[in-house]
């Protein structure tokens, strides 16, 4: 199966090796860690510009950003091979007690732009997206591999709960949008183009019509059928 790229992903790498991008290669992806930024107003480009410019005051960091008008990702994770990312505190232990590891070594981490004059609806719809493509990338399931911040670090942070609230949305709410989001966005691989299947059923419909074999017939009917389906025909 392949999956429908709705948006476009922009990168915009930060300068590495250095303290917010290390350039170590992330273990194989076991969950998502889903954030908001904190930053209300601010936009995606203004936070992945505000990391490159501090790419080396701290280690705090993140892989995507995602607000109404772009999707970027500054730490490679779904258009590269996966690198860390510093998201989640390595001393509290959510992570370790559900999933055996760290975040920062194990998990991707998207964050939500929220507030001022961002639509949080076309937002919302974004990261919803980016969440299910993350997961299909990785096989991951949003039931049981995707995670809120506040979850894995309940005593320091809420996000994203509170920009989910903006949409009416809990983030019960997400695991359930991402799921159907996932669902949505599933194609059929294109093995053969419609135009060439549909000559070949031409085929098919003539040998079809030309016997009463009813077992020939109904094998004509399957394989114009198994056409139709490899060529991404309803």
């Amino acid at each position: 199966m392949a999956f429908r790229m709705k948006y476009d992903i922009t990168t915009a790498y930060l300068t590495g090796p250095s303290r917010r991008r290390p350039m170590i290669p992330l273990e194989p992806c076991r969950f998502l860690v889903a954030h908001d930024t904190g930053n209300p107003g601010s936009t995606a480009a203004n936070n992945v510009t505000f990391y490159e410019r501090t790419h080396n005051d701290m280690e705090a960091s993140a892989h995507l950003f995602v607000d109404d008008r772009s999707i970027i990702e500054c730490i490679p994770f779904l258009t590269a091979p996966p690198e860390k990312a510093w998201h989640v505190r390595y001393d509290v232990v959510g992570d370790n007690i559900r999933y055996g590891t760290n975040a920062n070594d194990a998990a991707g981490s998207i964050e939500l732009c929220y507030g001022g004059s961002i639509d949080m609806e076309e937002a919302y719809r974004r990261y919803c997206w980016t969440l299910a493509y993350a997961c299909f990338l990785y096989g991951l399931n949003p039931a049981n591999d995707l995670i809120g911040h506040y979850r894995l670090d309940p005593q320091r942070r809420t996000d994203p709960v509170g920009a989910l609230a903006l949409v009416g949305k809990t983030f019960d709410d997400l695991i359930i949008d991402v799921a159907a989001e996932y669902e949505a966005s599933l194609e059929p691989d294109i093995l053969i183009s419609p135009d060439d299947a549909n000559k070949v059923i031409g085929f098919l419909s003539a040998a079809y019509f030309a016997t009463d074999d009813a077992q020939a017939q109904a094998e004509f009917h399957r394989l114009a059928n198994e056409l139709r389906r490899v060529s991404g025909q309803l």
